[in-house]
């Protein structure tokens, strides 16, 4: 006959497994939400792409909408301004990257690079730019627009709900001579800085 040993669990080790298990339930799921805006953001490009302006409107922040006053607006300043990166070739798809996602205020915010390339007289073209997208549903479904439609100063103007300490870089349009002198560039003050870490250790 076997005796079953009974271990005494007090209130507070009850307490504690109780919150751990409470809490593994309630943390959000980054990746999925991540998973869920690059969605989102892909649809973007896609309908800009194919010019399905109905789909590229709805995916916007109603208080983006509400600035060009409509709509209406906001598709007019959008297909006025797409006109300068137009390609006149196929081009291969935008390359898309997660660079931030916060969580405040009951909503999430994320910020999202595109890169692209277009050509235009003959010349190759580099466009980068920043999607700025808003959940308020825990990441299920996202509103998005593109940055480069106006100046980052504007932004809290257009997006009053942008979190403060969201870094978003400008958007740039560089051709092919500038990009490499822009490495040029970058590599010559990398190899100054590392030259000068290398001189103050000896």
């Amino acid at each position: 006959m076997k005796i079953l040993t009974t271990i005494p669990v007090t209130i507070p080790v009850v307490f504690l497994l109780i919150l751990t298990h409470l809490t593994s339930f309630s943390q959000p799921d980054s990746a999925k939400i991540s998973e869920k805006a690059m969605a989102f953001a892909d649809s973007l490009v896609k309908s800009d792409t194919y010019q399905s302006w109905n789909v590229y409107a709805d995916l916007a922040p109603l208080s983006v909408i509400k600035f060009y006053g409509g709509k209406d607006g906001y598709l007019e300043h959008i297909k006025s301004g797409r006109l300068r990166t137009v390609s006149s070739i196929d081009e291969d798809a935008p390359q898309l990257k997660l660079l931030s996602l916060m969580t405040a205020n009951d909503q999430w915010q994320c910020l999202i690079r595109e890169s692209r390339y277009f050509h235009k007289d003959d010349k190759k073209f580099h466009q980068v730019t920043y999607f700025l997208g808003q959940s308020k549903d825990e990441g299920e479904s996202w509103k998005l627009f593109d940055l480069s439609y106006n100046k980052i100063a504007n932004i809290i103007y257009i997006f009053p709900e942008v979190f403060g300490d969201l870094a978003i870089p400008e958007p740039s349009i560089l051709s092919e001579q500038e990009e490499i002198a822009r490495q040029q560039q970058q590599q010559a003050q990398a190899a100054a800085a590392n030259k000068k870490t290398v001189s103050k250790k000896k």
